[in-house]
């Protein structure tokens, strides 16, 4: 319930200090994803391997400007991690994005969601990664996140939250299911929605936390994305990122 507090008035200071309610960026963000092209899908769809690693690192790198960008080798294939930094320069604080190196759709529309925080000039208060993890064969298939949990822990690094997008899950469409606290849920299924019902109809639903199956320590928000309705899945996630966020 703390930290739902503190959301609302993360929220509220927004307002204030930047004078862009959240009902207008998130308006904002819509319009974007209208207007914006897909232009990574298929382009990751033609590489396998590390050469869809290679044309990652590029966006990433070169033309969203990471401030921070670094590979991870489990089992013989690498996950890539880039971090972009927040306007909190406190207490570190970190907000995880994550999709398998195997789902083309569900890591475009990661990078389609940094292009917009790029091109729109959002301020995101914590430091965003973004996570493309190598599914290694294993009993589980995350041997690559296995790998970044350990190097969080090494660390010490801590994360707010873990975004999991697929567009390969059994979940229903336009839902968020969040792996937190009940009481945690319950209030977000109250306040978000409303915010992203000019988008569409999107609901959140309570996940099983704490979930004991999933490799990074922490609360873990899924969400699958549709193949066929990336502009509005895009434009709701980016938006829910950027609730949690300001």
């Amino acid at each position: 319930m703390k930290r739902f507090l503190l959301i609302l008035m993360t929220v509220l200071s927004t307002v204030a200090c930047k004078k862009v309610t959240p009902e207008a960026r998130i308006a904002q963000m819509a319009d974007y994803f209208t207007a914006k092209e897909d232009i990574h899908t298929d382009k990751l769809n033609q590489y396998e391997g590390e050469k869809r690693v290679d044309y990652l690192t590029l966006q990433l790198a070169k033309e969203l400007d990471a401030e921070d960008l670094w590979t991870m080798e489990a089992a013989g294939c690498n996950s890539l991690v880039a971090e972009f930094p927040g306007k909190d320069k406190g207490d570190r604080q970190l907000s995880l994005i994550s999709a398998s190196l195997d789902d083309p759709t569900a890591c475009a529309v990661v990078l389609g969601i940094l292009e917009a925080f790029r091109d729109l000039k959002v301020q995101h208060k914590n430091d965003i990664q973004a996570i493309f993890y190598n599914p290694a064969e294993d009993s589980t298939g995350l041997n690559g996140l296995k790998a970044i949990n350990q190097e969080m822990t090494e660390s010490g690094d801590f994360f707010s939250f873990d975004i999991e997008l697929s567009s390969r899950g059994t979940l229903p469409y336009h839902t968020f299911i969040i792996s937190d606290k009940p009481a945690f849920v319950s209030s977000m299924a109250e306040v978000i929605p409303p915010y992203l019902a000019p988008l569409g109809d999107y609901q959140l639903m309570q996940g099983a936390y704490p979930d004991s199956e999933w490799p990074l320590k922490g609360p873990v928000y899924r969400y699958v994305v549709s193949q066929g309705d990336w502009k509005k899945d895009a434009a709701a996630i980016a938006a829910f990122t950027y609730l949690l966020n300001f």
